[in-house]
């Protein structure tokens, strides 16, 4: 009897069979585009072979496997650069630690234990903090949530798994410095920080006329960050972490993290700007000035607005 094509793949398969099988996994667009692309079972088998002592030593199924391989694909199929850039022996064992097993668990605290450690120790060295926050950061990524798996199911392959594990430490670490301070909303503390001493006449107008229209605006330009470039932009404009000391809790150049703070910042305002052109019905000088106020305290008031 054949197998259904809801069959788990079966071991050493070969390019051929991971190519079938992906085209049953992709949406129709995707699968008639990648048909006769031979490049897809290879690609697509590559990553079996790099993966394969992972995947035994972690029992993570094949099929577990080529589906998150297969997230990788656009829907419309074409080029398939994300796919080749996965890092599939850590996918693995992010597949092999979101299942709960010992050994990849093992594992992944004898590859970042130490690292982690000494990024949480350089935001706060007092051994009371490493410990509660290493805890916290363990919860965060192995236990399943109330409705949904544990956050190490969320990591893709695309990116070290080294330096993603040590964004979420940062943010979980972040966020226990600042648990006991008052929660407001971000976008509430940045629209507050658009005051003065003596606001002029156009700044009155926008807090006035505008507040609401800005902070929906920031609220959703917030969104398009992602959870590093949010948590770069806190250490940075709210912590005080020089470029250098973030150079070093990442494991990458001072230049880089320049670099990382520069396009998260520009982001966070272009968004802004975006988002508070489609809210406002005003002339096109008036929502010229209008932009340019927001872009202005946006830069004097982000230390302010980031907690």
């Amino acid at each position: 009897m054949a197998p259904s094509s809801d069959s788990p793949p079966e071991r050493c398969l070969s390019p051929e069979k991971l190519h079938a099988r992906a085209l049953e996994l992709l949406p129709e667009r995707a699968a008639r585009a990648l048909a006769s692309e031979p490049r897809l079972g290879a690609q697509l088998h590559a990553h079996f072979e790099a993966s394969a002592r992972s995947r035994a030593a972690f029992d993570v199924p094949d099929e577990d496997f080529l589906r998150a391989l297969v997230r990788h694909i656009p829907p419309e199929g074409g080029e398939l650069g994300t796919l080749r850039a996965v890092h599939a022996e850590e996918l693995a064992l992010a597949l092999g630690c979101a299942a709960g097993h010992p050994v990849a668990l093992a594992e992944f605290d004898q590859r970042f234990g130490a690292s982690l450690k000494a990024a949480l120790k350089r935001l706060d060295p007092s051994p009371a903090f490493i410990d509660e926050a290493l805890q916290a950061v363990r919860e965060r990524l192995f236990l399943r949530q109330e409705r949904s798996a544990p956050k190490i199911a969320t990591y893709a392959g695309t990116g070290s798994l080294s330096a993603w594990a040590r964004t979420v430490a940062l943010r979980v670490a972040l966020n226990l410095r600042l648990r006991a301070a008052p929660e407001v909303p971000m976008d509430e503390r940045l629209a507050a920080g658009l005051s003065v001493q003596e606001p002029g006449p156009e700044l009155s107008l926008l807090k006035s006329q505008y507040r609401e229209a800005f902070q929906q605006s920031f609220r959703a330009a917030l969104g398009t960050l992602t959870e590093q470039e949010t948590t770069v932009l806190r250490l940075h404009f709210v912590s005080g972490l020089s470029l250098d000391r973030l150079g070093e809790m990442y494991q990458v150049h001072r230049a880089t993290i320049a670099r990382w703070v520069a396009r998260a910042r520009e982001q966070l305002l272009q968004s802004t700007q975006r988002e508070l052109q489609t809210r406002l019905t005003v002339d096109a000088h008036e929502l010229q000035q209008i932009l340019e106020l927001v872009r202005s305290q946006l830069a004097i008031t982000l230390t302010r607005a980031l907690p």
